[in-house]
């Protein structure tokens, strides 16, 4: 017989099971797949900080699966209902609400001149699959999060922030990236959807610009996925990343990314058997586009530089292995509440910093980075993964021209809109 329990029993349990991340199953909790919802743990329980390493897993996993879920009136994933950047822009408190919204998709620019990687995440570059089609990109707030950032937004909203106030508990935003779908292509491992996208041209300089026209109704399928919340003891955020298992092969260990070896045998959605190292993760210096296919050259070959996020040590990664599996399962034993295919997505891996650490002014964070702290998405860094960068190697409280340093500088939302915003460059790669 199936028990429901409530979240606070759950969180109870989690916070209480095991003596060591090591020591215990990183699953979900009994009952949780019954419990109404879905929700994720941790995401409005006051009381013990989060500190063992596999409970920022589940919470990843659970925080997911809560927003991929199955909207009843929709019949989408619930995340698609959510807030999104456009909405933040337009100043309506109305589209604050949960509701229908056509999934609105934008590329990157090759070489941007104003910030655009609010909706997009990651450097500049335009990574391209191996169809010659780029890579699109959507950023998804809960209302929770959609409400604080609203009422943070703009110089002077943000000038009434102090500096040590942080996002509440709860607090969640996802980061989205899709791929185009060939005619004909139907995935099973990997949820589809049809999208509007903004269409690109060449700028006349050998980078990709949007043409100031869009497409409605493209068949588009879902790659990657960060999910980046705030957990009890950790307003700096739990930073997560999702990727379909087919996006990328991992570089194999002890080679090197300039090697001139192939990285797999395998193809893979953003990689041609057999590529070397050297010739894969590589940002053109120009690139072409025929305006009426919208195919680019060249493609763009990706590994992924360290898998799970060059978690360390080994039992990291077996808690990951193991949440993976046993959420993937929970997945398909589930279909009445969430789409089957999201069973093909792995957590790739989840970084934090010590509980109750947080400070303003920190530019350091990246060395203060637990769990996987070398995280990348394949799909959503592709060309800035590197030894030493993780999520908070951008996301970071410190000040810079414009802006005083602010807890609140994590989200990169809230400085998108500030003068002289260096962050913009930052985050670009420039």
């Amino acid at each position: 017989m199936k028990t429901k329990l409530t979240l606070a029993t759950l969180t109870a349990l989690l916070l209480t099971s095991g003596l060591a991340s090591a020591q215990r199953t990183c699953n979900a909790n009994p009952g949780w797949w019954e419990s109404p919802g879905l929700l994720p743990v941790f995401s409005g329980e006051k009381g013990t900080p989060v500190t063992v390493d596999c409970n920022f897993q589940v919470w990843s996993w659970t925080a997911f699966v809560n927003a991929m879920q199955t909207d009843t009136k929709t019949k989408q994933p619930r995340v698609l209902s959510f807030p999104t950047y456009d909405d933040l822009k337009s100043g309506n408190p109305a589209r604050a609400a949960v509701g229908p919204r056509t999934l609105t998709l934008k590329p990157r620019n090759q070489k941007p001149k104003a910030m655009s990687s609010i909706e997009q995440a990651g450097s500049n570059g335009v990574l391209v699959d191996q169809n010659g089609r780029a890579v699109y990109y959507a950023t998804h707030m809960n209302p929770l999060y959609f409400a604080f950032t609203q009422k943070y937004f703009g110089p002077l909203n943000y000038a009434k922030a102090a500096p040590t106030l942080t996002y509440p508990l709860g607090a969640t935003v996802f980061k989205t990236s899709w791929r185009i779908l060939r005619a004909g292509e139907n995935p099973t491992d990997a949820y589809s959807t049809t999208a509007t996208i903004d269409l690109l041209q060449s700028d006349g300089k050998g980078g990709l610009q949007p043409s100031g026209k869009t497409q409605d109704n493209v068949r588009v399928a879902l790659v990657g996925v960060h999910v980046v919340g705030t957990i009890q003891g950790h307003p700096e955020f739990a930073w997560a990343t999702f990727e379909q298992l087919n996006n990328s092969p991992d570089l194999p260990p002890n080679m090197s990314p300039g090697s001139s070896d192939p990285v797999s045998p395998r193809g893979f959605t953003f990689y041609k058997a057999g590529t070397p190292a050297s010739q894969s993760n590589q940002q053109p210096s120009s690139m072409t586009i025929d305006p009426g296919t919208q195919v680019i050259a060249p493609i763009t070959n990706v590994f992924r530089q360290f898998a799970y996020g060059g978690a360390t040590p080994p039992y990291r990664v077996t808690n990951l292995q193991q949440s993976n599996t046993n959420f993937s399962e929970g997945i398909k034993e589930h279909a009445s509440r969430i789409d089957p295919s999201f069973s093909g997505y792995k957590l790739i891996g989840t970084v934090w910093i010590q509980a109750n650490t947080l400070k303003p002014g920190d530019g350091n964070m990246d060395q203060e980075s637990i769990g996987s702290i070398d995280l990348a998405n394949s799909t959503l860094e592709t060309f800035v993964q590197g030894g030493g960068t993780s999520c908070f190697s951008c996301h970071n409280t410190s000040a810079g021209p414009g802006y005083p340093g602010k807890d609140i500088n994590l989200s990169h939302i809230i400085l998108s809109v500030l003068p002289n915003n260096v962050t913009r460059m930052r985050m670009q790669g420039q």
